[in-house]
Parts: C-alpha cells; structure tokens; sequence
C-alpha cells in the first residue's frame, strides 16, 4: 500500500510516499481504508524531532477518516462497511489501511464526506476534553477562546455555546472574525486593533472570565490571570514558543484561579470514549461541523505540512491518498 513517510527528522522535505505491507489488525481493532489523514500541528513536532518517534520510516498524522474493511474478532458494534472518523494513539494514519482501535473509532455521518470527517478528532476531541472533562463548563458561564479561526478554537466554540455558556473569541482579522462569528461566537476581539485585557473588562463589565482556553501560554499567562475571573479556569492547549513559561505565581493565588493542562494522547481511555460519543452524536444532529479548510494528496505531503506551519490556511488540514 501506498504511505507518506519520513526517514529522517527534518523540514516537509523530507516527507516521500513509499510502498509499505499492509497493516494487521488485533481482536479489538479495525481496519480502516483511509480516506483522509487528518494533519495537525503536533504531527510537525514529531517530524521534526521535537518528540521522538518509535522508528523510521515513521509514517505522520493521528486523524483519519474511512471506510471499515476487517474487524477484530472482539469488535461487535462496529462492522465491515461503515463509515468512521477516529483517532490512534498510535499514530500513522498517511496511508492507505490503516489500524485503529475499536473503542477510538466513531461513525462518520452520511451529510459529512471523509475529508471532513478527517478533519474532527483531534481538534473536536481536544476542544471537548478541555471544556467538558478539564474545565467543567457549566450553563451560562463566560468563556474566551484564544484563536477562534483555527480548527480546536473553531470546535470549541461551538462545544461552549453547546453548553449555555456566553463566549469570546480572539481573532488576527476581520476575516478571521466573521469565522469565529459563524461558529458561535457572542463577540470578537481583533487583538491587532484591540486590547485583549480592557475589551474583556468592557464585554463582561469588570467581573472577568471564567473559563479561557489558551493556545499559546508562554505569550498570554499575563493577560489570562488579569482576565480570569476570581476561581476562574484557564486551560493550556498549547505553549508552542516557549514550554517552559514563567509562572506568575502571586496573580494566580490572588484570583483562586486554576492553571490545567490537558492532552488528548495522555487522556483517560474512558474521558476519550465519552469526548467521542458525544461528538458523534453532535455531528449526526448536525449541531456542530467540522473546519476543513484545504485538501492534499498524498504526493503533496511536503507543500501540506508548509502551509500548516505557515499558517496559510484556517482550520484543518487533511491528506487524501
């Protein structure tokens, strides 16, 4: 079969398609014919060394959607036939059949197409857990989400209003915000023309935050902790400047406030099951949608994994073979 592979840590070049065995499945796993390969930012860390991967060639990308071809002797609610999106914890969805466990495996919707369907499990599910599981958002809370035009922001806004809860969004433009708008989003602050801290005061009338969703913390810990509201919640997504941020120790014990990190890959096995079948049956309702904002082939794996570094695109990014 047909894979998209790297043999070596690098820069998209050193991204190829090889020629790979088919992969065997255990009792509790499917086999899945990809239809897309979801691509997120965490698989351009491992393909450039940032985390290490078991052995080369290694083969990117956690997200699929597809088509079940075999499954395990132990899988009974899932057959041969149907339509799924799904995570693997194992990684290397870029081929053609790929392995996932049953229990990490969703049924796509009939109005959703596969490159959707590639486009929801890490954002959707990331967005749930920091929500639902880390955050317990409750009805009528505020919340901010930072980047409301990428594909978690995009999913965790519409995650919160889901919930009851009133919320912002931050937003480099006027484009972006009209995104964030069509989410869900009660307003936008465009951080190029606003000041984050004082529209926050303004939008909420001092009382300030009680749920943000932070996808760079090493840029924003300040502005957060003068934003939260007093035992308000920030949730960590992601710190992609600096992993090792300062932490503000005297503002975060003044506001009572909560400092979590969360993590698809390390989440409890039966919080994923739950992110999951909620987000299915979102998605069959037609309640939320996923953010696909650009398809490529495999053969160009390369220009994919450099459009989503330079951020040319908002929202997911997804491979077809």
């Amino acid at each position: 079969m047909k894979a998209v592979a790297y043999h070596e840590y690098g820069a998209p070049d050193v991204l190829t398609v090889i020629e790979m065995d088919q992969p065997e499945i255990g009792e509790n796993d499917v086999l899945v014919k990809v239809g897309a390969s979801g691509l997120n930012p965490v698989d351009t860390y491992f393909r450039k060394g940032v985390r290490e991967v078991p052995a080369f060639p290694a083969v990117p990308h956690f997200d699929l959607a597809g088509t079940i071809v075999e499954v395990g002797a132990g899988v009974n609610h899932l057959y041969p036939g149907d339509r799924v999106w799904a995570t693997s914890v194992m990684g290397g969805t870029a081929k053609e059949y790929a392995s996932v466990p049953a229990d990490k495996a969703f049924k796509l919707p009939e109005h959703l197409t596969e490159a959707e369907g590639a486009a929801v499990a890490m954002a959707f599910m990331t967005a749930h857990l920091s929500l639902y599981y880390r955050a317990n958002l409750r009805p009528h809370e505020t919340v901010l989400v930072y980047g409301g035009a990428g594909a978690v922001g995009h999913a965790a806004i519409q995650l919160a209003k889901q919930k009851g809860a009133t919320v912002y969004a931050t937003a480099s433009s006027n484009e972006k915000a009209d995104i964030c708008r069509e989410a869900g989003a009660d307003d936008v602050i465009i951080y190029t023309e606003e000041d984050i801290v004082s529209k926050i005061e303004d939008l909420t009338g001092d009382k300030g935050i009680d749920v943000i969703l932070d996808m760079s913390l090493s840029e924003n810990i300040k502005n957060d902790l003068a934003m939260i509201k007093v035992g308000g919640r920030i949730v960590t997504i992601g710190s992609p400047e600096n992993n090792t941020p300062e932490l503000p120790w005297r503002e975060l014990n003044q506001k009572h406030a909560s400092l979590m990190g969360v993590l698809l890959f390390t989440a409890p096995p039966i919080e994923l099951i739950k992110a999951g079948r909620d987000i299915a049956s979102l998605l069959e309702k037609k309640t939320v949608k996923p953010h696909l904002a650009k398809t490529y082939t495999f053969d160009q794996a390369k220009t994919a994994h450099q459009a989503l570094e330079d951020r040319i695109h908002d929202g997911n990014i997804v491979l077809v073979p």
